[in-house]
């Protein structure tokens, strides 16, 4: 079960990027206290997940952090 945590981290982590690295340029920075912007991107178990799927359903972490991967 850790190991499917770790890739679930792994994966939302680079969805997340995707769709960062994915916005268009004139788009605002979200500020704290904003609703973060509707995105879409390819679900890990098939088809497509959208962020405004769980909106009122349940809770969804975003988390960003750093990763050097041991590159020095």
């Amino acid at each position: 079960m850790r190991i499917s945590v770790v890739r679930a981290a792994f994966v939302l982590t680079a969805a997340m990027l995707t769709a960062v690295l994915a916005l268009p340029v004139e788009v605002a920075a979200v500020q704290v206290g904003d609703q973060a912007p509707d995105f879409k991107l390819p679900a890990t178990t098939g088809g497509m997940i959208q962020l405004s799927d769980f909106r009122g359903k349940q809770m969804v972490l975003i988390e960003f952090y750093h990763a050097d991967w041991g590159l020095t």
